[in-house]
This record gives structure tokens, sequence and C-alpha cells, in this order.
């Protein structure tokens, strides 16, 4: 009899382990959306203002908005903030493995908590945007400029937010791994499938 039990007991959790994880799919695919959704919106925003900028100002000319900052079209050949110059092939194909890098950093064990994830979504967008600049134009396109400041873009933003994302959620959940931050949120739109069997959390 203890036999039976212990049989349909096991079925029974493994029934309902299934049907979590079958739950937790859908989720899962939203999530990937949402950071992919994040990538084109940024890549998209960064390459429409390279494309007023080029249209509007010719090269090395500046539109000034304060005493402290101004618009410019700047191009470089380097890498951001105007380091590495000359230097354009291989920080495309360094741009490339970062990318596949990212990409398996992202899905092997996938990441749950949204932190990380928009810090991995910026600097995604921020990588494209500045290798579809290289790939097309030979060199990428600066404009925000303030005074003593090397001139960037909305891409060299997004890879900048992006590292200060990921440093402060390794800060503030760095006891317990890369799952410890979405257990620390029950409530999280990202938290991980529920345990007892109820729906996505």
């Amino acid at each position: 009899m203890n036999s039976e039990m212990d049989v349909v007991a096991r079925t029974t959790r493994a029934s309902t382990e299934s049907t979590e994880k079958r739950k937790w799919r859908p989720a899962r695919g939203r999530r990937d959306l949402w950071l992919l959704g994040i990538v084109a919106a940024w890549v998209a925003l960064d390459q429409i203002t390279k494309v007023v900028v080029r249209e509007s100002l010719n090269r090395g000319e500046h539109w000034e908005l304060a005493p402290f900052f101004r618009f410019s079209h700047i191009t470089n050949d380097g890498a951001a903030f105007g380091l590495l110059d000359n230097m354009n092939t291989l920080l495309a194909v360094t741009t490339v493995v970062v990318i596949v890098v990212l990409a398996i950093y992202y899905f092997v064990p996938p990441i749950d908590h949204w932190l990380p994830r928009l810090g991995l979504a910026l600097i995604l967008g921020g990588a494209l945007g500045n290798l579809i600049d290289r790939l097309y134009q030979g060199r990428v396109t600066d404009f925000i400029n303030f005074s003593h400041y090397p001139a960037f873009n909305l891409a060299d933003s997004g890879i900048t937010l992006g590292v200060i994302a990921i440093m402060a959620s390794l800060i503030l959940w760095s006891g317990g791994g890369r799952g410890s931050a979405s257990k620390s949120r029950p409530d999280d739109t990202f938290s991980h499938p529920p345990k007892d069997g109820g729906g996505d959390s």
C-alpha cells in the first residue's frame, strides 16, 4: 500500500513540475521579448539621432546649446569617448565577439532579475548601434559634446548605463549569485517560476 502511495505521490509531483515548467515558458518568452524590445528601441534611437546629426551638420560643425554643452558632428574610428583611434576593423570584430559572449551569458544560465537584464539590453543595444556605424560608415558618429569631455553618442551612453546597472545588481545581491536577486522580490514580474503549483508571480 505504501509503495502504491509513493508511486502516486511521485507521479503527482512530476505532473505538477511539468505543469509549472509549461507555465514558466510563456513568461520566459515575454521576458525575452522585453529585452529584445529594449535592444531594438535603443539601436533605433541611436541610429535616428546619428542620421539627424549627419544630415543637419557638416563634419566638424557644432550647434551650441549652452556654454558647456553642444551638439557636434564628430566622427570616431576608435572606441567609445575617442579611445583607440584608427582601429575600426579590430573594434568591429571585438564588438561581434562581445555580443556573442553577452548572449551566452544571458541564456546560460538564464538571468531572471530585471536589473541585470536591463543592463545587458542597454549594452547590447549600444554595441549594435556602434557596430552598424562601423560596418556601414567606416567610423562612428559622435554628437553629444560637453566641454572638457570626449564627445559620445547614445550607443556609448547605453553601454555605460548598462555596465552601471549590472554593477549595481552585483553590489546589491552579491551574496546569493545570479538567482538571488529574483528571490528578493517575490512580486517581481521577472521572478522565478513558483514552486507551490500556483500561477506566475
